[in-house]
């Protein structure tokens, strides 16, 4: 169905990963002889010979990077294709980030991926580097032509476009985006005059995804609108983020209300998972709340995600943190959240669910 896409990693210069950076992203320096073992085996591509700064290594392009992590990674596959939402009602606190590290993280082990852009201001367009190409020295008459190929759920929506022709590539071959548009405004008030409109997205983009996905996440607009409760109804799993922050008490105590009358209404079982965000191990009151929230919140994850001018780079560069900076702590943690994160959802799929506490100290005992 998606042979024809065109690849952004097509038109964009090769990236090369050294043997040792590919370890600290998948796990650690202990990987190092299981990549040489993979690759003397034939389980993997062999390696390439680089220029790295000053020096020449040994290493693997970014679009072969997933065919490492299947084999050795810390980002296990789904027994089933599944749909997760990425939501809170309030902005500013890391959700496109998380939406981002992520996809990239399922991608990077080949898990196939899509990623649906429903945020109104476009940021996970915006974060998983997407560029429609606009220059600004050229003509407008140019400027029109590409600003109108770029197509999106609203083509699919009037009539305009088939489902694989608004999925667009990435520079990861596991990795797909339908990215958002100007006209996403519109086609939200559209939903309201059609019948089943909490469903459209479910059943016309959805449903058909996981036919040829494993993962599919959608990036919700930090507000309740008709994009956002098709989502909810379309997902598997909810992911939102919980800042660490005392104005987000109240906001949370809000949120917390009106999803719960959401699932009621609409006699809906997804899993939530919350994830505290943008908390600062410096500051007491900002980890008072992040314990508050372990400590009180269903669904609470036992990491979180802190602020760092390392995770701002990734973003700001495309990448997840464990991409960009594989040996930092922060990626460290971002591994093990992302772990939690995995084993949650794998958990929340399946038919014989025991207790999750439970189960994931069982499974992270070493941890």
């Amino acid at each position: 169905m998606f042979l024809n896409l065109v690849l952004k990693g097509d038109s964009v210069k090769q990236n090369f990963f050294p043997t040792r950076k590919i370890a600290e992203m998948f796990g650690g320096l202990e990987l190092i002889d299981e990549i040489k073992k993979l690759e003397e085996s034939g389980a993997i591509p062999p390696s390439h010979r680089f220029r790295y700064g000053a020096l020449f290594k040994k290493g693997w392009p970014a679009d072969e990077l997933p065919l490492i992590g299947e084999k050795l990674g810390f980002f296990k596959s789904f027994d089933k294709p599944i749909s997760l939402a990425v939501f809170t009602t309030k902005g500013g606190v890391l959700k496109s980030t998380l939406a981002l590290n992520i996809a990239r993280t399922a991608a990077l082990h080949n898990i196939n991926t899509c990623v649906v852009g429903l945020d109104i201001q476009g940021d996970i367009t915006t974060t998983l580097g997407f560029e429609s190409g606009v220059e600004e020295d050229e003509d407008l008459s140019k400027l029109l032509d590409k600003l109108n190929s770029t197509k999106g759920l609203s083509d699919l929506f009037n009539g305009q476009a088939r489902l694989e022709e608004v999925i667009v590539g990435t520079d990861l071959p596991s990795l797909y985006l339908i990215p958002e548009t100007p006209e996403l405004v519109a086609m939200n008030d559209s939903l309201s005059t059609i019948n089943r409109r909490e469903f459209w997205i479910k059943e016309k983009v959805i449903d058909k995804l996981k036919k040829n996905f494993d993962l599919i996440i959608m990036d919700c607009s930090p507000n309740w609108n008709k994009l956002t409760t098709n989502a909810l109804v379309a997902c598997d799993v909810l992911v939102s983020p919980l800042e660490c922050k005392i104005n987000n008490f109240r906001n949370f105590k809000v949120f917390r209300h009106f999803l719960s009358e959401f699932k009621n209404d609409m006699r809906m079982n997804f899993e939530t998972i919350f994830i505290p965000t943008r908390y600062s191990a410096n500051r007491k009151l900002s980890l008072e709340i992040k314990n508050w929230y372990e400590e009180h919140v269903t669904g609470c994850t036992s990491l979180g995600l802190r602020e760092s001018v390392s995770g701002e780079e990734a973003t700001a560069l495309y990448k997840s943190v464990i991409e960009h900076v594989p040996t930092k702590s922060n990626a460290k943690e971002m591994q093990r959240l992302l772990r939690e994160v995995n084993q949650r959802i794998r958990h929340a799929i399946s038919s014989n669910k025991t207790d999750w506490n439970e189960a994931y100290e069982n499974q992270n005992a070493t941890y």
